[in-house]
């Protein structure tokens, strides 16, 4: 066989392979919406079916931004607003804290949805359920549900952060009546059944339950885990370890009240980290029959020092008018604020600012007649922020990379300008996101794929660093 010989240069940028625009189009409240693809300024959508009272969550294309599916734990809607085939996940799941959707690593067309249970005593527990976006015209339909990944009562807290290594996930909750975290690692087998568990920290548990209630939230450098709960009122702050998938170090941020059933309560609800990984907001509810008014609370975490951290506690907003709860850090690096029954969501303008000057506004968004709710969109924080994107697609490297021969029929081969310290893999996709190869970790300057057993047409490939760096790129299997 013969090939024309041809050498493509292709740019090694700076950008993960793990997201881009998955976090770029919103779905929460009751109908409402945002899309961040538009000069990554906040378009309202009012098109949406979903009835989110709390945890809500949307995924778009990471290539994109445009959406794919959403749901509130409760219904599963398609980018069309249909409700999927067997679409209808837990019983009451819109009264859930947190929903999460994370994309299946080494997959560019499969989806994990992961619900907890209602207050720590449904009994769902903590499952799985699979979205494999090519079945359905491309709509999206469910290769399975209702699968148990953790077989205990768990609290509606869910979130995850980026393993190391910059291609798998570590989904983190929290056990119901317990002082244990649980990591979860997810990989391109799936999502490993044995839990890392980090007893660490208060018990989760209280007669009324409200302690199951409230987020939790992973810094987006995957360094800090924050938690927050209604009846105990403290605010706690972790060491996470992104190889290992331990929590640990807690430093208590402490509040006043606790929830005793009948509506006194602390109120503390939301949780989010500024962009820049050194401010944390907690936001909490209005309760007058506990004297708690609706707060942002911001605390400065760059000492990491219990005394330090806590002297810097600031009201960046109070209000005796409406509660505050989901807090969400979007692409534009704004955090965004759910507010119940409200035509208005709140934006925090500049948190990586210390004090007053993050710059809360209360009515941030209006919502062109659609009301917000409890939930906004628990996605895991992805760093994808816009400006860095914009920045990573404009990008010229000083080192190149050579693929070559293109097209080819046997053996396809990547050669960097100059020796690599970190280790590299190399994934081949079909068109259509198949994975049909991954190497072995290799340094050096140069990795190979033998294609020779492969159907003839285009292919992707995706070239992942272990410092978490890839970069992208396409040829041509041919005769």
């Amino acid at each position: 066989m013969h090939h024309k010989l041809t050498w493509i240069v292709l740019f090694f940028t700076a950008t993960t392979c793990f997201a881009q625009r998955e976090d770029y189009t919103w779905y929460f409240g009751n109908g409402a919406g945002l899309d961040f693809n538009t000069d990554c300024s906040p378009t309202v959508l009012t098109n949406g079916k979903i009835h989110g009272f709390e945890g809500c969550a949307s995924i778009s294309d990471p290539v994109t931004g445009q959406l794919l599916f959403y749901t509130n734990s409760d219904s599963v809607w398609n980018r069309n607003h249909v409700v999927m085939p067997n679409g209808h996940l837990v019983f009451n799941g819109s009264t859930i804290t947190q929903v999460l959707i994370l994309a299946h690593p080494g997959s560019a067309t499969n989806y994990f949805i992961i619900t907890a249970e209602v207050q720590g005593f449904s009994g769902q527990h903590l499952r799985v359920h699979e979205v494999d976006m090519s079945l359905n015209g491309g709509l999206g339909g469910f290769v399975y549900k209702d699968s148990i990944i953790y077989n205990a009562p768990v609290t509606e807290k869910i979130t995850a952060v980026r393993h190391v290594n910059g291609i798998d996930v570590w989904l983190l909750a929290h056990a119901y009546n317990s002082a244990d975290y649980i990591a979860l690692l997810v990989t391109q087998a799936g999502i490993n059944p044995v839990p890392v568990i980090s007893t660490v920290g208060k018990i989760h548990y209280d007669p009324s339950t409200a302690d199951a209630i409230g987020e939790i939230k992973v810094s987006p450098d995957g360094s800090k885990l924050a938690a927050v709960t209604m009846h105990h009122p403290d605010i706690e702050l972790f060491d996470f370890n992104n190889a290992t998938g331990q929590v640990s170090n807690p430093i208590v941020l402490p509040e006043t009240g606790g929830y005793d059933g009948l509506g006194n309560s602390s109120g503390l609800y939301g949780v989010s980290f500024s962009a820049n990984n050194t401010m944390l907001y907690v936001s909490q509810w209005l309760l007058p029959s506990s004297n708690v008014d609706g707060k942002i609370i911001q605390y400065n975490i760059s000492s990491n020092d219990s005394i330090g951290i806590n002297a810097t506690r600031t009201n960046v907003f109070t209000t005796t008018a409406h509660s505050l709860y989901s807090l969400k850090l979007a692409p534009d690096r704004k955090i965004y604020v759910g507010r119940n029954a409200s035509g208005y969501i709140g934006v925090i303008n500049s948190p990586d600012v210390p004090g007053m000057a993050c710059n809360y506004v209360d009515n941030g968004v209006y919502l062109n007649g659609k009301t917000s709710s409890w939930g906004l969109n628990n996605l895991m924080e992805y760093g994808s922020y816009c400006e860095l994107l914009a920045a990573a697609e404009t990008a010229v490297a000083a080192e190149p990379v050579v693929i070559a021969p293109n097209p080819a029929n046997e053996t396809v081969t990547i050669t960097f300008s100059n020796p690599r310290s970190e280790n590299h893999w190399l994934t081949l996709y079909t068109t259509k996101g198949e994975l049909v190869y991954k190497g072995n970790a290799t340094t050096g300057t140069t990795l190979s794929a033998d294609i020779h057993a492969l159907p003839r047409g285009m292919y992707f490939y995706r070239l992942y660093s272990s410092g978490g760096k890839c970069t992208n790129g396409k040829f041509i299997a041919a005769e």
